[in-house]
């Protein structure tokens, strides 16, 4: 517990704290105890009265601004010219305190935006002489009688009675009345919006039920997947029948084949797509083994831990082979946590980051005066590595100059500072590391043979991730678990990263799975899908639900009935859904063109027909124009407030393509300024 100076120089000196608890409200702990002092609260001490309540929660009962308050100049004047106003000081409480937002700290309520903290206290101070903070004595039992009442709501509606709606909004506004008593005038603090929230969800679903009772089922409700889903079965089904109508042929048709290959192809692609939208299953934890933050299952990896285990205890130098992303460095730090050096220093360097000069003296430290700037000694690397162990990652991109330096250090433990001709002795275990063949290095002499052998004492050579594939799974629900929100992957997504090369090994994979994630959830999803996924990664033979629709709009031409057409050859859905997906599809590709209409008319028709042009031309005029309409309607210049008057154009259109309205939207508000 600090005081002020004052209270230093004087212990008589009456204090008091200013902390306060926030959660939902604004508490203040009437009593702070730190050894053995109790320290009261600057609002308790000045009240001068003695409470048994450990805190109290700020009732604030007014706006700040109706509070009497003088400036500092006023105060003084009052004193200066003897006012009559002086008496109104008399058996007052006066606090003193900066009242300036820019200064102060401010807090919001109901009454202010920016209430300084000095006004803060002032409540405080008013809560406790006139016993009107609130209480939450009732909180907890308010939510119990509200959950009961709730329960009651629902367990009780009759969805025939046509008053039940006029009937909870007159419950609506007792509840609100009660509440308003409550608060005000016995100030008890109850969880309104526990009864608040359920209770106008369940008037808005009892509204939306009324509304659409008697009325058919909306069309609209059949979205994207089971769109796809009934592509998927009429297909099968139309294979069926070809397959049959082939058997029982006595010629074979080569016309009849490739359309039985072809339909096999498409229900591969659907298939791919229907294990987009299904949660891949994840290897458990039985087999799973971790091993300083290595995560594996295969023979491969295992291998590697075991000779990790032999050579960590010894004091031998070992060389660490790999490609770049396999894990040398968590390799390296498994070796220093099973030596006997683990309580010292771990000390890692890359050797291919950093010029001769800068490796050097990094690696061995300088002397004040070694170079222009060394204006103090510094310790080098292998100083600070002193009874520990020091990871030297890239080693064969070093030049031979630095070679011969790191011969002497390994063959007699002396190094010598920039700048000093004096020779130091360092304890200090050397693990290497390097993605390159040393051997080929050796042959072409760019890199020393002795040093090789001091190096090569033992090896451990990291497998790349493309040939211990049995490790992928794990590694991805490792990844996906440090990300949180309970994050999962389709089926499809899983099997492209199985699919995948990984020429980046682990630390590529982690990378994609960290971008997946982010554009996930931007999506509002826990599933990674492929559309997460980098473009290298997925197969381009894939379908998705815009491929469908724009293949089927480009072999209907676009014509006027187009969209009805194909409404209705996806098996009878809401033809909204097929127009918003072709506005989305059109404004992703005039982001992606730079606002380019006329690449964008090429790329959506995928057809020279200047008819089937012109068609597609004027529909995206009409997308923009509508837009810039709407535009004119109003001045605003801000792009959030302008999109909260847009919401209808986002409403039916997918998500997917809400970022790329976004940027048309602020590409139109660009030209109008």
């Amino acid at each position: 517990m600090s005081f002020p100076s004052p209270k230093l120089l004087n212990e008589e000196l009456s204090t008091g704290h200013i902390n306060f608890i926030r959660n939902y409200d604004y508490k203040i702990p009437l009593v702070l105890i730190n050894d053995g002092i109790h320290e009261k609260a600057f609002s308790l001490q000045l009240s001068g009265l003695e409470t048994h309540k450990k805190s109290i929660n700020i009732n604030y009962i007014s706006s700040w601004e109706k509070i009497k308050k003088y400036s500092v100049l006023e105060f003084e004047e009052f004193f200066y010219n003897k006012s009559s106003e002086l008496k109104i000081f008399k058996n007052k409480i006066v606090i003193i305190g900066i009242s300036d937002p820019q200064v102060a700290p401010t807090f919001q309520t109901p009454f202010d935006e920016q209430l300084p903290g000095i006004a803060f206290h002032a409540f405080a101070l008013d809560n406790i002489l006139n016993s009107r903070d609130m209480k939450d004595d009732f909180y907890l039992f308010s939510i119990t009688i509200f959950s009961l009442v709730i329960f009651g709501f629902i367990f009780s509606r009759n969805i025939s009675d046509k008053r039940v709606i006029l009937k909870y909004l007159i419950s609506l506004s007792v509840f609100l009345i009660l509440s308003f008593i409550l608060t005000s005038f016995f100030y008890l603090k109850i969880s309104s919006s526990f009864f608040l929230f359920p209770f106008i969800t369940l008037i808005i679903t009892e509204i939306i039920m009324y509304s659409l009772q008697g009325r058919e089922e909306l069309k609209g409700a059949i979205d994207e997947a089971v769109v796809l889903q009934n592509l998927l079965l009429a297909k099968e089904k139309e294979l069926g029948k070809l397959q049959n109508e082939l058997s029982n042929s006595d010629e074979e048709s080569v016309q009849l084949v490739e359309k039985i290959e072809s339909l096999k192809n498409d229900i591969e692609r659907l298939k791919e797509n229907e294990d987009d939208r299904s949660e891949a299953q994840l290897k458990t934890d039985s087999g799973v083994k971790e091993f300083y933050g290595i995560i594996y299952t295969s023979n491969s990896m295992a291998q590697v831990v075991e000779l990790v285990k032999k050579a960590a205890p010894t004091d031998t130098t070992i060389l660490i082979i790999g490609e770049s992303g396999t894990g040398k460095e968590l390799v390296a730090k498994a070796i220093h946590l099973l030596s006997k050096r683990k309580d010292n220093n771990f000390i890692a360097v890359n050797c291919g980051a950093l010029t001769d000069s800068l490796l050097e003296s990094e690696l061995f430290g300088y002397m004040r005066g070694a170079f222009t700037g060394a204006v103090a000694d510094k310790l080098g690397r292998f100083e600070m590595a002193d009874e520990g162990t020091i990871f030297l990652d890239e080693i064969g991109e070093t030049s031979e100059n630095f070679q011969v330096k790191m011969l002497r250090v390994l063959q007699s433990g002396e190094i010598e500072k920039v700048g000093s001709t004096k020779l130091e002795s360092v304890n200090v275990r050397v693990v290497a590391a390097t993605n390159k063949n040393l051997t080929e290095l050796v042959k072409a002499g760019k890199f020393r043979e002795d040093l090789y052998y001091r190096l090569n004492v033992i090896t451990i050579e990291l497998p790349p991730l493309r040939e211990r594939k049995e490790d992928i799974d794990v590694l991805v629900k490792s990844f996906l678990q440090s990300e949180g929100q309970n994050m999962q992957i389709s089926k499809a997504a899983l099997q492209a990263l199985n699919d995948y090369q990984w020429k980046g090994n682990v630390r590529e994979l982690e990378s994609v799975i960290k971008r997946a994630v982010i554009f996930a959830r931007s999506d509002k999803r826990n599933l990674l899908r492929l559309s997460d996924l980098p473009k290298d990664l997925i197969k381009e033979t894939r379908y998705n639900f815009e491929d469908l629709v724009l293949d089927s709009l480009r072999g209907k031409n676009f014509s006027h009935s187009s969209i009805t057409e194909t409404a209705r050859e996806f098996g009878d859905v809401n033809r909204t859904v097929i127009s918003e997906n072709l506005r989305g599809m059109v404004l992703r590709t005039l982001v992606e063109n730079e606002f380019n209409i006329e690449k964008t008319v090429v790329l959506i028709t995928g057809s020279d027909d200047e008819e089937t042009r012109n068609r597609v031309g004027s529909k995206i005029e009409t997308f923009i124009s509508n837009i810039e309409n709407d535009l004119k309607k109003f001045n605003a210049e801000n792009f959030e407030e302008i999109k909260k008057r847009l919401s209808a154009k986002y409403k039916n259109l997918p998500a997917k393509f809400h970022n790329s309205l976004d940027e048309i939207i602020k590409w139109k508000i660009r030209e109008r300024l």
